[in-house]
């Protein structure tokens, strides 16, 4: 049971790093600004920027770095894989949305802003 486990996480992984990497080389042929917004305030303006390379591709750095942390911790603690293993295909179904929400924001952000 634990190796079909194992075998479909990293099928979710695989997919959900994909998806991420997908959307950053989509929606980044659209985004021509050098800096992109990378939070937003209450008033929905950016709150802060970073370059635009980092800006496509931080939640792909950050579903890979926080998948890895939680797929080792599985392989340490193998008693709490089932949960380890729900907490790995949470933290990428969520950075997937993430990602096309954020790069949808910055293309509509970048339509509307005078000059970026």
């Amino acid at each position: 049971m634990n190796i079909a486990l194992n075998d479909a996480t990293a099928v979710a992984l695989a997919v959900g790093l994909a998806f991420i990497a997908g959307c950053a080389v989509y929606y980044g042929r659209q985004i021509t600004s050098r800096r992109i917004p990378m939070q937003w305030g209450t008033d929905g303006q950016p709150t802060w920027f970073a370059p635009r390379l980092i800006g496509l591709w931080f939640s792909f750095g950050v579903t890979a770095a926080l998948s890895a942390f939680l797929l080792v911790l599985a392989l340490h603690d193998p008693q709490k894989l089932t949960a380890l293993i729900v907490a790995t295909v949470s933290v990428i179904g969520t950075n997937m949305w993430v990602q096309v929400y954020h790069l949808k924001r910055v293309i509509r952000w970048q339509s509307e802003a005078p000059a970026n």
